[in-house]
Parts: C-alpha cells; structure tokens; sequence
C-alpha cells in the first residue's frame, strides 16, 4: 500500500465564505505541527512538511508586515488626479 500525505495547503479555496486571517491560519499550522510531531518521530516525512508550512506563513507575514505603502503611494491614493500621480498606457 502506498502511503499518502495531506499538507495543508492555505491558498486553497474552502468552503467557507470568509477565509481566516493569516495569523490564525499560522496558528493552526503551527498546533497541527506540534501535535504531528508529538505522534511521530521526528524525522517523519508528515511532520517536516507541518513544519515547512509554518515557516512559509512566517514568510508570508514578515512580508505583509514590511510591504507598508511607500510615500508616493499614499499621496497618490489621497490625490489620484495629481498629474505626477496619472498612469498612461503607451
């Protein structure tokens, strides 16, 4: 018989009508990569792929976290007709 792993995967659309924050999905990664390796051994292929995913939404918030807007954005969102602020299409 072959064995066959789920990874949870975020980005794939459930069910449900609001999908939750990041910072829940990460702490749902993160409880279900502790309880993995609490059943497993620690070099299980199920619990190094629990843990990938935690580290991935890591990344993904330290990036959210330090995308903030630049200056230019702010002002060209508060003053979209400003002429430094029009995009053409060439």
């Amino acid at each position: 018989m072959s064995q066959t792993t789920v990874a949870f995967d975020p980005t794939y659309p459930t069910a449900k009508t609001s999908r939750p924050s990041l910072t829940n999905q990460l702490q749902a990664a993160f409880e279900h990569a502790r309880r993995l390796t609490a059943m497993h051994e620690a070099g299980s292929v199920d619990v190094a792929i629990a843990w990938e995913t935690v580290e991935e939404l890591r990344n993904v918030q330290r990036c959210r976290q330090t995308a903030a807007p630049s200056s230019f954005a702010l002002y060209c969102a508060a003053n979209p007709d400003a002429p430094e602020c029009r995009s053409y299409d060439v």
